[in-house]
């Protein structure tokens, strides 16, 4: 078929944004949920990140960590499009959470790099990145940053129409996606409800020349090794996705109590070398050894309750209860069979008491508990069970005075982990402090600082592997002495509004004790032997992003942006950590005409040489994407037209924080068209 004629049908939030903000979301407006005391972008020490509206829509992409790569500070793990993780300033993994409605996802994706993450995006109302250590609200598992889903599955206000709905299409060549969604809205009486529903099937990815990246051919045909490269395409990358949530609210004057339930199948293809694509049968003759590409088949069944009392008078003016079910499974399959199964069940529940001004300061003092159930059976097992449980207590507190706001807030966090096969289980208490200074210097300028000490319980993957982690080719052992994590950071930044518009930021982190996988140089089942250790680190980096405005008049405007980032990772003993992003720099002329909204940019990314043990180099390379929207208001909120091309250039792009990226380059040119539409009986 050709791909250009499969159309499909995506969901997209078309009631969650005010009208005034459906064509650009204004960043700086929209209120970040993910904070305690629901500020925005600019009301925070931290650097924050918000999308929605039209931008979230053209940004949406296979999975979260692709839909959020090219934001600033943001690049994503990329083991195929489907099995994306975003990660922030470097970090990644457990120290990076992703959050749906705000509270945790409770998936295994922190496991491994390919395992997606259980958060369609598609559905998403709101996503928000909160960039640098926001321990104290949500965990040890924060250091890095926090990202935020709102899709709505829990019904906020009821003030709206008694029925209400979403739908989208869109096409891909790259991938030849083709899918379809839809939502539906509505209210009686006191009750809101919420309904919505997806279906999305992807084909092997085009890239512009072969898998295999010319370093890994080198070293291969210098140690005589076959060379399995494929031209033209990656196998084993395609994917189908389905799922269908349900939710409600009872909704009074000064108070919400809602229930949702939602569950989503994915099934989608490792790419990568063939040491992964099959299982070695040490006993059969080496050519009766036949390849079976490996899936995933993940389920997730996740229950949600939202209860919030609100203007409660006395000294408590609100209360919130969060609570989050998962029951998570995934076989890993090699051909019909199945070779390794997880097995998750999860609890995350939070009690948040916001309290009214003591001299001067408002906040929230809070309580969390969690409890994961993990096991893993089968050949590629390389965790033990285990059963995780977590009891936190935090606070955070906000005061301004005249030009100046301060924040600060502390967490205490106990942890254990018991494992019946581990000669010795884990228990450990983590204790985290944050201390943030902005200051308005001018109506249009603002200085943000930001320091915080951050401790990360070593989690379970970390203590107790033993085992052959085929995903990333490597044999690891884990270590139950591990201790705990210690992070100092500190963030600075600057941040203009106006005619120019501009911000950026440095930041620096030193680790004491940061867990990392260190290459022994043996050998075992054929793999490299990795094992657990720790030993000191340090973090640093800059990002700055400006808007230019070019021309404009009453109802056209031309704007340029510049932007760049920058991350460095090494450790103190000499040597640099795995993965770490390169220099990027980005440019882009935006053009606006009413309900017109045109972009044409280009994103270069330096080579990386500063590499860890046994990783290849990798080339630079220039994505030049274009976009055109076009916002056609007859239907409120309306229907948004959009067309959108990537690598442009047809550029062969490997994205260094993959660790498959020596096998499975970013997709070649592709074009993406889409509608965005709304219908309500009452319009």
């Amino acid at each position: 078929m050709n791909p250009a004629s499969r159309a499909s049908l995506t969901l997209a939030s078309l009631f969650a944004v005010p009208a005034a903000l459906a064509q650009h979301a204004d960043l700086e407006e929209i209120v970040i949920t993910a904070s305690p005391l629901r500020s925005s972008a600019l009301e925070l020490a931290q650097s924050a990140i918000v999308l929605a509206g039209d931008d979230l829509a053209r940004a949406v992409g296979a999975s979260l960590g692709e839909s959020l790569a090219s934001q600033p500070g943001v690049t994503a793990s990329y083991f195929g499009p489907k099995a994306s993780r975003p990660i922030i300033r470097g970090l990644s993994g457990e120290r990076v959470l992703m959050l749906l409605d705000g509270v945790s996802a409770l998936d295994v994706s922190n496991l491994s790099p390919d395992h997606s993450v259980a958060v369609e995006p598609l559905l998403a109302d709101q996503i928000e990145i909160l960039k640098g250590p926001t321990t104290l609200l949500y965990g040890s598992g924060a250091v890095g940053g926090v990202v935020n889903t709102v899709d709505g599955r829990i019904p906020m206000r009821k003030d709206r129409e008694p029925l209400e709905g979403g739908l989208e299409l869109r096409a891909d060549t790259a991938s030849e996606e083709r899918s379809v969604a839809g939502r539906l809205d509505g209210a009686v009486g006191s009750v809101a409800w919420h309904v919505d529903g997806y279906s999305r099937d992807t084909d092997d990815i085009e890239i512009p020349g072969l898998d295999w990246s010319s370093a890994l051919i080198r070293e291969e045909q210098a140690a005589g090794e076959p060379i399995e490269a494929t031209r033209g395409y990656v196998p084993n990358t395609d994917s189908e996705s389905d799922g269908v949530t349900a939710g409600f609210a009872w909704i009074g004057e000064h108070s919400l109590v809602g229930f949702s339930w939602g569950r989503a199948e994915t099934n989608y293809g490792l790419p990568g070398p063939g040491e992964h694509a099959h299982g070695e049968d040490e006993g059969a003759p080496e050519e009766e050894e036949e390849e079976e590409a490996v899936r995933i088949d993940q389920t997730a069944d996740r229950y949600d309750f939202k209860a919030e009392w609100r203007e409660l008078g006395g000294l408590l003016d609100s209360v919130a209860l969060r609570a989050a079910y998962t029951d998570y499974e995934h076989d890993e399959l090699e051909g019909d069979e199945v070779g390794t199964s997880f097995e998750q069940t999860g609890l995350d529940t939070r009690l948040h008491l916001g309290h009214r001004p003591i001299a001067g300061w408002t906040g929230t003092l809070g309580v969390q508990y969690t409890d994961l159930d993990l096991e893993a059976v089968g050949a590629e097992a390389y965790i033990p069970p285990s059963q995780t449980t977590g009891l936190a207590a935090f606070l955070v507190e906000q005061q301004r005075f005249g030009d100046w706001t301060i924040d600060f807030g502390g967490r205490v966090e106990r942890q254990e982990i018991e494992v019946e096969a581990a000669a010795r289980d884990y228990d450990g208490t983590a204790y985290s402090a944050a201390a943030g200074l902005l200051w308005d210097v001018a109506r249009d300028l603002a200085l943000a600082l930001h320091l915080t000490h951050s401790e990360r319980h070593p989690q379970a993957a970390e203590l107790y592997s033993d085992g052959p982690h085929l995903a990333v080719r490597r044999f690891e052992i884990g270590d139950d002495r591990l201790d705990i994590e210690t992070a100092n950071t500190v963030d600075f930044g600057l941040r203009r509004t106006g005619g120019v518009t501009w911000r950026a930021s440095v930041f620096y982190s030193d680790f004491s004790d940061y867990i990392y996988p260190l290459a022994t140089g043996a050998e075992e089942d054929g793999l490299p032997v990795y094992v657990y250790r720790q030993d000191n680190a340090e973090f640093y980096g800059v990002e700055g992003e400006i808007e230019l405005p070019v021309w404009r008049n009453d109802v056209r405007r031309v704007s340029a942006h510049l932007g760049a980032d920058y991350v460095r990772g090494k450790l103190d003993g000499g040597g640099n950590l795995p993965q770490m992003p390169p220099l990027r720099l980005t440019a882009s002329l935006e053009y606006d005409a009413g309900p017109l909204h045109s972009v044409l940019g280009a994103a270069w990314y330096d080579e990386q040489d500063k590499l860890a043990d046994n990783e290849l180099p990798t080339d630079s390379y220039t994505l030049l994407d274009f976009e055109v929207s076009y916002r056609w208001e007859r239907w409120k909120p309306g229907v948004l037209f959009f067309v959108k091309g990537s690598n442009l250039l047809d550029d062969e792009a490997r994205r260094h924080s993959s660790p498959i990226k020596d096998y499975v380059p970013l997709p070649g040119r592709s074009f993406l068209v889409g509608v965005r539409l709304a219908s309500s009986p009452a319009h």
